[in-house]
Parts: structure tokens; sequence; C-alpha cells
């Protein structure tokens, strides 16, 4: 004897359709499609003494804050003059010990050019670094020890 036994299921009938009607409400957030600009750097070396290469932008829309970076193109050597300047200027002088070794190993050693760049950042976002902002020993290598630095011209 074969029986056949056949359910119909109607949905939203029924006690048990509250049992399988859950409600989740779709996660809330909110994307922005924003950046910030490079900053426009330029260099001018200041007549103070010793010498020192004067790093100044315009101020980024946007941005909190600004990141000033030195860097050596013979071994890739940063460091980090500022994490976040709120100044629109930077004086970089030769006085700490990481700057004096980029620049020797940079410049005298080596024949390779320092620099120095900047990066607007903000709490979500950092721009691009701007343009490079070459900078040399102001004179001898006397003169770099006693902190003396100048803005590359041309």
């Amino acid at each position: 004897m074969l029986a056949l036994i056949a359910v119909i299921v109607v949905p939203g009938t029924g006690p048990a359709a509250a049992a399988w009607q859950v409600s989740v409400p779709a996660p809330s957030f909110t994307l922005s499609a924003g950046s910030l600009t490079a900053p426009a750097a330029t260099c001018q070396t200041t007549t103070s003494s010793p010498p020192a290469a004067r790093i100044s932008w315009p101020a980024v829309d946007g941005a909190t804050g600004y990141r000033v970076v030195l860097a050596n193109t013979v071994n890739t050597s940063t460091a980090t003059l500022a994490t976040n300047q709120p100044e629109t200027s930077y004086d970089v002088t030769g006085s700490t010990l990481n700057n004096l070794l980029l620049l020797v190993l940079g410049n005298l050693l080596a024949g390779g050019s320092v620099y120095v760049t900047v990066t607007a950042v903000n709490q979500d976002w950092s721009s691009s670094p701007s343009a490079r902002q070459n900078i040399v020993l102001a004179g001898s290598l006397l003169a770099a020890l006693s902190g003396g630095l100048k803005c590359q011209s041309g």
C-alpha cells in the first residue's frame, strides 16, 4: 500500500510563519571620495647663521598637517623631519646626525642628491608628495657640521 502525503505551504499563514520572518537592517556606512592635493613646495635659503633651507608651501584645502621628509637618491635613505607639521614652512638644517649622514653619503661620497618632499595629511587621507626640493651643503663640510644647508639652484 502506497500512501501519498502532500504538504502545501503558503507563505505568511499559520503559526510558524512568524518564526521565519526575520528583518535585519542593512549596515550603514558613508563613503567619501576625497583626496588632498600635493603641496606646491618651494625652497629658499635663509640668511641666518648658519644658513638653512626653508621649505614652504601654500596651505592645502582639507589638510590638518604636513609630513616633511628628507631623502637621498643614492641609497634611498629617508628621515622624517616632521610628522604632522601644522605650519606651512619648515627650516631644514644640518644640525642633526640623520641629516648630516644623508647629506654626506648623498652629496660628498657618491655624488647623489639630497631632497625634501612635503605631503599633506589629515585623519583620512595623505596627498602625493610635493615636487623634490634639492638641498646642498652651504659651503664646506665644516660649515655643514655647524648646520649650514642651502637650496640648490637650477
